[in-house]
């Protein structure tokens, strides 16, 4: 390996200089990518790159490598400098897919691939056997999307209410009125608490047998944060905190903020926290923080986040769990309807059972919401805890002791601060 040459390509920060929309963030928005898979493509890149400049043929990059290296044509100075750092001007080919290309690119990506494992060891799979961040999952998608299948399923509940009329008039004609009531609501909260147990537990087992090098083993403390609050508040908390520890940031005692004008900014994050700061002067933190959830280095982490709940939801996993669900609770909501027209056939008083199956309703529509968030608010922030960061010896950083400990970590002085502005909201 030419160790000088790829010195200069690790040293090479393609965030130079830092702006409010710079490469990484950009590249993260336009791909809905986490910040590790975002960072780890840009260093795949680097080194395929590297590769490119020592070759003495034609190199191929894998999919996702090829995303990378489009972003990279556009910033076109950037491109350009680091062209010449390399001492190499490298062409991107664009295969015409006629037969002649095909096999070119074959053998180049045949070749990529010896030379990649001689310089850098065996090739990382997620960023180069796979065409998207989302394909080591292999979620294969479901024939019908949620939403389709709630109309279908509301249009059976319709349709299956007069087979249920019939097979149970009779049957509840005995039934006083109380005692269903009582044993409806024991039977609705013994359901509920059924599903919840089931779900928790094929969720786990999903994850269990999910390829391990896939992006969601390797988010940051602070999409865990993320998706374990599902606010992204709690996220500029954290990021605002530890510039506050560091000294970096004063709080005034009116609650405004100001900068230490001698620091060195290092990140993306850090830049659009001091560059807001600086275009307002003595600015409150919950106008900080207002103008700080509308920049894209910060919404890149919901954004990505919740463009993986969508795509997982999309599945077949998924949709399997929520059709069980809701056939079981629809079912349950057949019953008390056909008593509710039983009653009222026979005059008798209906009131409980009409603000019980009311109340049930409103259930029901708040669960299988609630089911569509709970892989990524329960199930994933659930692994972290009990496995993942228990068996990591390089996850002690102050970012895990936030998302394990929640907001007693934040700084003494950020406190306040927090909490006098979650009382005036």
């Amino acid at each position: 390996m030419n160790d000088s040459l790829w010195q200069k390509i690790q040293n090479f920060d393609f965030d130079y200089p830092l702006s409010e929309y710079g490469f990484t963030t950009r590249l993260a928005r336009e791909n809905s990518w986490t910040l590790n898979f975002t960072k780890d493509a840009v260093l795949e890149y680097k080194k395929f790159m590297y590769l490119a400049a020592t070759a003495d043929a034609m190199v191929s990059p894998s999919e996702i490598v090829d995303v990378v290296w489009h972003q990279h044509l556009i910033f076109s100075q950037s491109y350009n400098e680091f062209c010449n750092l390399i001492g190499k001007r490298i062409e991107h080919v664009p295969s015409t897919h006629n037969r002649e290309d095909y096999e070119k690119f074959a053998q180049a990506k045949e070749r990529t691939k010896k030379l990649y494992v001689n310089e850098f060891g065996e090739q990382p799979e997620q960023y180069w056997n796979f065409s998207n961040i989302y394909a080591p999952l292999a979620l294969e998608k479901a024939k019908y999307k949620i939403r389709t299948f709630v109309l279908l399923g509301i249009l059976g509940v319709l349709l299956a209410l007069a087979p249920f009329y019939f097979a149970l008039r009779n049957i509840y004609q005995y039934l006083d009125n109380p005692l269903f009531v009582v044993w409806y609501i024991i039977l609705s909260i013994a359901i509920f608490g059924y599903l919840e147990i089931q779900n928790r537990r094929r969720l786990e087992e999903y994850v269990k047998t999910a390829n391990r090098n896939s992006f969601i083993f390797d988010l940051t403390a602070l999409e865990l944060v993320y998706l374990k609050t599902r606010r992204l508040h709690n996220v500029i908390h954290g990021y605002v905190s530890k510039m506050v520890q560091q000294d970096k940031l004063d709080i005034q005692s009116d609650y405004s903020f100001t900068r230490d004008l001698g620091y060195g900014i290092t990140s993306p994050q850090k830049y659009v926290v001091f560059e807001t700061i600086k275009n307002y002067n003595r600015l409150g933190y919950p106008e900080l923080l207002g103008r700080l959830l509308e920049k894209s280095v910060f919404s890149n982490i919901g954004s990505s986040l919740n463009a993986f709940k969508k795509y997982f939801i999309k599945s077949k996993v998924f949709s399997r769990i929520f059709y069980f669900n809701f056939y079981v609770l629809a079912t349950m909501l057949l019953l008390g309807l056909v008593r509710l027209i039983t009653g009222l056939q026979r005059d008798k008083p209906v009131t409980i059972i009409s603000v019980v199956l009311i109340v049930f309703l409103a259930l029901i529509v708040f669960y299988l919401i609630r089911l569509t968030t709970l892989m990524t608010s329960v199930t994933i922030p659930k692994t972290y805890e009990n496995e993942i960061v228990p068996n990591s010896t390089g996850r002690t950083e102050w970012e895990w002791s936030y998302f394990l400990n929640g907001s007693t970590v934040l700084t003494s002085s950020l406190i306040p601060v927090v909490l006098m502005m979650e009382r005036n909201n």
